[in-house]
């Protein structure tokens, strides 16, 4: 069985981003359909972003009506991706990378650096959750959590949605706080001072600034 347990959350991004992370616990959060549609930025676009279910097709057959017959005029021979309900539009997500255990040898890939130029790490993530967690109740807020699942876009067949992301993305592990039904654009929870449980350094110098140690011997 894959080690897949998570040693620790971070969030990736620049400097006054970060600050106002730390300051307000400001969670910003745009939508999945957000994250679609953008293409100037290839870590954050996806334009399978949204899916609801992906579907494996061999050797199917595109055709078109004509009357009172079917025309074919295209073989489909990979995997097909739909969205049912539009969910995505009103799906808000906050995202943070989870160290897994799985991948504690590499630690923090370093193609998550080029989100920007500052880090934060959590000291206490159950304590960040659970007020995250109360203010999105005072706030009459309805919020999932999750680990990403990372699938083979050639092999998977079924439901895709808010938690589950071709594998191409596992380099950016991501934790993820949805709010369901969220806002038509972005959306923000605000949670409050967070400099008692979070560490700050500069991104570029992660690798140097977190380290696997041993548990000694029984």
């Amino acid at each position: 069985m894959q080690r897949n347990r998570v040693l620790g959350l971070f969030k990736f991004g620049k400097r006054d981003h970060i600050e106002e992370f730390v300051r307000d616990g400001h969670l910003f959060m745009n939508t999945l359909t957000y994250f679609r549609k953008l293409e100037a930025d290839l870590l954050r676009s996806d334009k399978h972003e949204g899916a609801a279910h992906c579907l494996q097709v061999n050797r199917g057959k595109l055709c078109v009506n004509r009357g009172e017959e079917w025309v074919d005029i295209a073989t489909i021979s990979h995997a097909q991706m739909f969205t049912l309900d539009g969910s995505e539009d009103t799906t808000n997500v906050f995202c943070m990378y989870a160290l897994r255990e799985s991948a504690a040898d590499g630690l923090v890939d370093p193609r998550n650096f080029d989100f920007g130029d500052t880090f934060a790490v959590l000291t206490n993530a159950e304590e960040f959750l659970r007020r995250v967690h109360a203010v999105a109740a005072q706030n009459n807020v309805t919020l999932k959590q999750g680990l990403v699942e990372y699938v083979d876009r050639a092999k998977h067949n079924g439901p895709v949605g808010i938690f589950r992301k071709f594998a191409d993305f596992a380099y950016q592990s991501e934790f993820r706080i949805a709010v369901v039904p969220g806002a038509k654009g972005p959306f923000s929870l605000t949670v409050g001072d967070l400099s008692d449980i979070l560490i700050v350094g500069d991104l570029c110098n992660l690798s140097e600034r977190i380290r696997i140690q041993p548990s000694d011997s029984v």
